[in-house]
C-alpha cells in the first residue's frame, strides 16, 4: 500500500509489502513520483490520473505472464479529500496493490480437496455397505442357529418320547412273537394259516428291529448286505396291499430281476414303504403309481449305482414346499402327519451311502411327484438270464 499527494503524485508513505513487490527500499520510493515506481504505460497510472480528476475510487485487475502459470494483480485506489478545497480535487490518493494467488494453483487445490472428499465419501459408503452386509450375515447366522437349536430340542424331545414308547412296546412285542412261534410249531394248525403266520412273524421281526434301534440296543452286524431290488419292491407292495386297495390306484412295477443293491433290507424297505404311502395319499381313484428301478455307472468313477423311483400323477408339490420337504417336523398333512417321514427317509438313505431327490409339477401334462433314491449297486454274480419284469396291478 502507498499514499501519494499533490498533482505530481509524490509518494509520502509506502508499506514493506509494496516495497517487496516493487523490489525497492522505502528510501528509494518515498519522496519520488509514483510513476517512477511502475513501468511506463501501466494501467495503474491511468487510474491514478482518473481518480485525481474525478475524485472517485477506481479498481482494476491485471494479468502478468509468468512461468509456469500467470500472475494476477489487483489495484484499489481511493481519493483522500482535504478539509477545504477550491476545486474539490483530492489532496492525496491511497493505492493498494494486491498480488493474487495463481488461478491454476487455486483451482488445482480446490479440485484436490473435492477429489479427496469424494474418495473419502466412497470409502465411507463402502465401509457402510460392508458393515451392513456383515450385520445381515450375522443376523441370518443367528436366526439359523436359533432354528437349528429349536429343531435339535424338538428332535431330542421326540427321541426321548420314541424311546419311551419303544420301551413300552418291546415287552408285549416279545410276548406276541413267542405266541406266534408256538402257533407255528403247533402240529394241529391248519395249512391255510401257515402263510399268514409267516407274514405276521416277518412284520413283528421288523417292528422289533425298529424298537431295538430306537432304544439303542441294536447295531447292524455289517454296514450293508446284498439285497434284491425286485424282491424289495414286491415286499413293499405286499405290505401296503390294504392301502393300495382303499385308494383305488394302480401300481406299476418295472425292475430288472438281477439288480441288487448294497443296503440294510429293513431300512430300505422302510424308505420305499414311506414313499409309496405318501404317493397313495396324494393320488385319487384310478391314478397310477410307478415303481421303477434301473442301473447306471458313474462316468467319472465307473462305480455302479442303482436308482429306484416312486412316481405318481397326483396333485404335485409347489416349489416353496419342495425346499423344506426333508426338514424335520415339516408336513403338508395338517394334524394327520408328524413331519418326520421324509426326514427319516433321508437319514436312512444317507446312512446306506445313497442320496434321495424329488421332482414335482403342480400343473400340465407332467403333473405329479417323483422321488428318486440312488444307492451303490452290488456286484452282479450272473449276467445271463436277465429279465425285465413288469406288472400292473389294481388291488
Amino acid at each position: 500500500m502507498a499514499i501519494v499527494e499533490g498533482d505530481t503524485q509524490i509518494v509520502c508513505y509506502v508499506n514493506p509489502a509494496l516495497c517487496q513487490l516493487a523490489r525497492r527500499s522505502s528510501k528509494e520510493v518515498i519522496g519520488r513520483p509514483f510513476a517512477e515506481i511502475l513501468p511506463a504505460g501501466d494501467k495503474c497510472l491511468l487510474l491514478l490520473d482518473r481518480v485525481y480528476r474525478t475524485g472517485k475510487s477506481e479498481s482494476h485487475t491485471e494479468q502478468e505472464d509468468a512461468a509456469p502459470h500467470p500472475l494476477y494483480w489487483s489495484y484499489e485506489i481511493w481519493p483522500v479529500l482535504a478539509e477545504s478545497s477550491e476545486d474539490d480535487r483530492p489532496a492525496g490518493v491511497i493505492i493498494q496493490i494486491t498480488e493474487t494467488a495463481p488461478f491454476h494453483r487455486r483451482v488445482t487445490a480446490m479440485n484436490e480437496a473435492l477429489l479427496c472428499a469424494a474418495v473419502r465419501q466412497q470409502e465411507l459408503t463402502e465401509a457402510a455397505l460392508a458393515l451392513n452386509t456383515k450385520l445381515q450375515a450375522e443376523m441370518k447366522e443367528r436366526k439359523q442357529a436359533q432354528e437349528a437349536l429349536l429343531r435339535s430340542e424338538m428332535l431330542a424331545s421326540a427321541g426321548r418320547l420314541a424311546a419311551s414308547i419303544a420301551h413300552e412296546i418291546n415287552n408285549p412285542l416279545e410276548a406276541v412273537m413267542n405266541t406266534l412261534y408256538l402257533a407255528r410249531a403247533s402240529v394241529d394248525r391248519p395249512d391255510s394259516a401257515r402263510e399268514y403266520l409267516e407274514i405276521a412273524d416277518g412284520e413283528l421281526l421288523r417292528i422289533a428291529h425298529i424298537t431295538r434301534q430306537t432304544l439303542g440296543f441294536y447295531r447292524e452286524s455289517a454296514e450293508a448286505t446284498t439285497t434284491s431290488v425286485s424282491a424289495l419292491m414286491a415286499s413293499v407292495v405286499d405290505l401296503l396291499q390294504s392301502k393300495i386297495r382303499s385308494s383305488g390306484a394302480a401300481i406299476e412295477q418295472q425292475c430288472e430281476e438281477h439288480l441288487q443293491v448294497m443296503a440294510v433290507f429293513g431300512e430300505l424297505r422302510q424308505v420305499l414303504a414311506n414313499l409309496l404311502a405318501n404317493s397313495l395319499d396324494a393320488v385319487g381313484e384310478n391314478a397310477v403309481v410307478k415303481l421303477r428301478c434301473s442301473a447306471s455307472r458313474s462316468p467319472s468313477t465307473g462305480r455302479r449305482y442303482i436308482r429306484m423311483t416312486v412316481a405318481d400323477n397326483g396333485r404335485g408339490i409347489d416349489a416353496a414346499t419342495v425346499k423344506d420337504i426333508f426338514e424335520p417336523f415339516f408336513t403338508t398333512k395338517g394334524t394327520v402327519g408328524t413331519g418326520l417321514g421324509l426326514w427319516v427317509c433321508k437319514q436312512l438313505v444317507a446312512k446306506n451311502g445313497g442320496s434321495i431327490w424329488v421332482r414335482s409339477n403342480t400343473d400340465g401334462k407332467r403333473r405329479g411327484t417323483t422321488f428318486s433314491v440312488v444307492l451303490p449297486g452290488a456286484a452282479i454274480q450272473a449276467e445271463t438270464g436277465q429279465k425285465l419284469g413288469k406288472s400292473c396291478a389294481r388291488l
